[in-house]
């Protein structure tokens, strides 16, 4: 039985787009041949189902407490389109696992570890770096952060990694793959990356691995208002052809994604 990766998408604080970010890799993981499911980990504030347009996206509630097995719990978003995947969320703005422990935490990680029709599992976390939000990071087998040039996000995107690197060794302490977004330029890309990495390496020693960057495009702000999937939507956006390439990356072999730090950046 093949089990799926695990990749958790954080960011130090909101405004990073880190949901936009979930769901349109999403859809590019799917256009790459892989069966994903995306599970909505901001437990308190679930908002992907908002961003999808979706009258539901699926019960986590149900799922957790085994009611539901997994199938009977997703709702498929975009069905049978290339771009089209799963999706498991509690009901938006219910908070209904608000303030939840870390062992419903862990039991939804060992969960979604034994979900065998899919390839990867994407967790869109929440904003910050709360202990459940770092519990989930943590037992993943990546994490992605979401950073902007905004300072305050430098701030937040530093404590992210001090945190992660600091968690039971048992679950990995990695430090996280780096994914600048709404860059205007790749030279501001650059710069924010590097502002990351030399505070990283003064006071950690080590420093995410960059992926690229993402650029500001009015696409992804108009898909986001009309509640629609980016990547299927505007197929041939600046921003779309980004998600393409960061999903084409993380679909490579692991000898090829160990040289992403090289790699040319997302365009």
């Amino acid at each position: 039985m093949t089990l799926p990766k695990l990749l958790a998408i954080g960011s130090g604080k909101g405004g990073t787009g880190k949901t936009l970010v979930a769901t349109a890799l999403a859809s590019a993981l799917a256009q790459q041949g892989e069966r994903v499911l995306l599970c909505d980990a901001d437990l308190g504030l679930s908002n992907s189902t908002v961003h999808l347009g979706l009258a539901s996206g699926g019960d986590l509630v149900g799922f957790l407490s085994d009611r539901l097995a997994l199938d009977e719990a997703v709702v498929s978003v975009l069905p049978g389109d290339r771009y089209g995947f799963d999706l498991l969320a509690a009901s938006p703005g219910s908070g209904a696992l608000a303030n939840i422990d870390s062992g419903v935490a862990d039991r939804l990680i060992t969960k979604l570890r034994l979900a065998s029709a899919y390839d990867r599992v994407l967790l869109d976390l929440s904003a910050g770096v709360d202990a459940t939000t770092m519990r989930f990071a943590a037992r993943a087998d990546d994490a992605l952060l979401v950073l902007t040039a905004d300072p305050a996000a430098l701030t937040d995107a530093y404590a992210f990694v001090k945190l992660l690197l600091r968690q039971d060794a048992r679950w990995g302490g990695q430090k996280p793959m780096a994914l600048v977004n709404m860059a205007d330029s790749e030279s501001e890309a650059r710069r924010t990356r590097d502002a990351l990495a030399k505070t990283c390496r003064n006071f950690l020693k080590i420093a995410p691995d960059y992926v690229g960057f993402v650029p500001r495009d009015h696409h992804a702000q108009t898909a986001v208002r009309q509640q629609r999937a980016l990547v299927a939507s505007y197929p041939d956006a600046p921003s779309s052809r980004a998600f393409r390439e960061l999903a084409r990356r993380l679909c490579e072999t692991p000898a090829a994604a160990a040289a992403l730090e090289s790699a040319a950046p997302l365009r």
